[in-house]
This record gives structure tokens, C-alpha cells and sequence, in this order.
């Protein structure tokens, strides 16, 4: 037996259901449902027991709140209210593990972890489950109005067939064995493949991917050149990692971000960050901190637009 995840959006008008693609992409800020703008909507996230590939019981059911800004994105609000969740509850915890005798217990950390609650989470009532467990199991109820599928901005990505994603996994395989390549390179040697690369553009066939390398080799030398020189628009960014030490992996929950005129500014802007942050520390959260040209920046963030990630 295995579990799914459900999530549904409870509006005026009824119940929508979000895809895992629309959930993902508002999350991480790469989605936006401009028709909320401004307000804030009641969610429900559902763990479904499946076998066979079909539902057979509701586990759990979650209300929480989407708060969408003026441009009907909810990713920072989300990083503001993990934050708060989680600086709420290791206070009350810490209240409650180390309670002082003989002084009068301090009632903040609870009351704090209180309001969070009651401004972040709602409970769902029977009719909403009625109304998860219809859509789930394609039940039919006479008066229940019909689920419809909550809609983004960003635009669906086209099917891939069995073929595509295979000739996409070898593809990529060569790419980071270029990148591989080039990365081991120093300047010189980079120069050296970027003119060699475009001239074999001008004799083969297959002239716009030797264009890429050529390109590619010119990018990787003017990073090492930032590096060297220090020189240009340079970013600094502190991100705190939550940590599974039972599966061995960490996922981003929150990060900051300066753009600073000079590697030096940005090293001692990462530092900084780094000093202000040091208290969200802990065995489950790492503190991390890095420093990038403006060059590497752009790759990044180009990384980030890519759909589907």
C-alpha cells in the first residue's frame, strides 16, 4: 500500500482541486493565480492511502491558508510562515523542556505558537471531507456542486513520450560531460577550445552545437576571470536546509539574497547573513552560505525557470 497527496482549494464557489505542477510552481514562485490576488483561500492538503493505483482511504486531511499577494503569488508569504512556524514551535519546545523552579512560567511562547496556529491552519468540517471523499472516489451526490481544476499562469509543459525522455537522458548525459570538460579547464585552455570549437562550426553539420561549446567555453572563462579579479556585479546568499537524516536528503526552506558591487562587499555580505542566521542552526538546519558572479547568477536563475523542476 502506498500514499498520494491531494490538494484542494475551497473558494466562494465551490471546491478546486490544485495539481501537484500548479502546487509546485506556486511554491517555489514560478506560478502565480492572478484571480486571487489579494485575498486569502482556505487549502486542504489530503494523504490518501492508494493500492493498486486506486484510493482506498482518506489518511489525513491538513487546512491550512494561501495568502496571495498582489500579483496572485503565495512563495513568500510561505518562507515568511514556515519561518514563523518553525521559530514557534523550538520556542515553546525549549519553554517546556527547561521550565525554571521557583519562577513564574513565561506564557509568551505558547501564546505565540497559538496565534500561528489559529492564523495558519483551519479545521475541515464534515461536509468539506464529504466533499474531498466524492471527488476522490467519483461519487455522485445530487445538489454537490462539480470540483473544478484550479488553473496558473504558467504554461503546461508538452506531453513527453517514452522516446523523448530517453533521448533527453542521454542528451544530458554528454551535456554534463562537456560541462565536465570544460570545467576542468583554465583559461588559456578554455580560449584555445572556444576559436577551435567554432571553427569546426563552419565545416560541420551539426554547426549550432559547436557554437554551443564555443559559447559555453567563453562563459566558463570569463567566471574564472570574475573569480580572479574579483571584478563586476556579485551576489551573496545565505539558505537554511532542513535536513532527513532518515532518507539522507535536504530540501531549501528559506534563503537570502544580496547583490553587492564587488566580490569583497560580497563576501562580507555573506558573512553577515550568516551571523544573522546563525540561530535558525540546528541538527535538523544547516546554515549555508555562498558567493557568485554575476555570470553564474544568471545561470542559476535561468535553472530555476526551467518548467517541471
Amino acid at each position: 500500500m502506498g500514499l498520494g497527496v491531494r490538494f484542494y482549494l475551497f473558494v466562494e464557489d465551490g471546491l478546486q482541486r490544485i495539481s501537484h505542477r500548479l502546487m509546485e510552481g506556486l511554491a517555489h514562485g514560478k506560478d502565480a493565480m492572478p484571480q486571487f490576488a489579494g485575498t486569502k483561500q482556505k487549502v486542504a492538503n489530503v494523504l490518501v492511502a492508494m493500492e493498486a493505483g486506486k484510493p482506498v482511504k482518506v489518511e489525513r486531511a491538513d487546512g491550512s491558508f494561501l495568502t496571495f499577494d498582489e500579483n496572485g503569488e503565495v512563495h513568500k508569504d510561505l518562507i515568511a510562515s514556515g519561518f514563523a512556524a518553525m521559530e514557534t514551535y523550538r520556542a515553546l519546545e525549549r519553554a517546556q523542556r527547561n521550565p525554571e523552579p521557583g519562577k513564574v512560567v513565561d506564557l509568551s511562547p505558547k501564546l505565540n505558537r497559538e496565534k500561528w496556529e489559529r492564523e495558519n491552519r483551519w479545521t475541515l468540517s464534515k461536509e468539506d471531507l464529504d466533499l474531498i471523499a466524492d471527488d476522490i472516489w467519483n461519487r455522485k451526490r445530487a445538489g454537490a456542486p462539480k470540483v473544478q481544476r484550479a488553473t496558473g499562469i504558467a504554461p503546461k509543459p508538452p506531453s513527453m513520450t517514452w522516446e523523448a525522455k530517453e533521448a533527453v537522458k542521454e542528451i544530458q548525459s554528454k551535456v554534463w560531460s562537456i560541462g565536465g570538460q570544460l570545467e576542468r579547464l583554465a583559461e588559456p585552455s578554455l580560449k584555445g577550445v572556444s576559436f577551435e570549437a567554432l571553427q569546426m562550426a563552419k565545416a560541420d553539420q551539426n554547426s549550432p552545437l559547436w557554437r554551443a561549446v564555443s559559447e559555453t567555453a567563453e562563459l566558463r572563462r570569463e567566471i574564472l576571470k570574475r573569480h580572479r579579479t574579483g571584478a563586476g556585479i556579485w551576489h551573496a546568499t545565505v539558505e537554511i536546509l532542513r535536513w532527513d537524516v532518515t532518507h539522507h536528503s535536504g530540501e531549501s526552506v528559506s534563503s537570502f539574497h544580496e547583490k553587492c558591487n564587488s566580490k569583497k562587499e560580497a563576501e562580507e555580505a555573506a558573512r553577515r547573513m550568516l551571523a544573522e542566521n546563525a540561530k535558525h542552526f540546528s541538527a535538523e538546519f544547516s546554515v549555508e552560505a555562498s558567493v557568485v558572479c554575476e555570470l553564474e547568477w544568471y545561470e542559476a536563475a535561468s535553472d530555476d525557470l526551467q518548467p517541471g523542476s
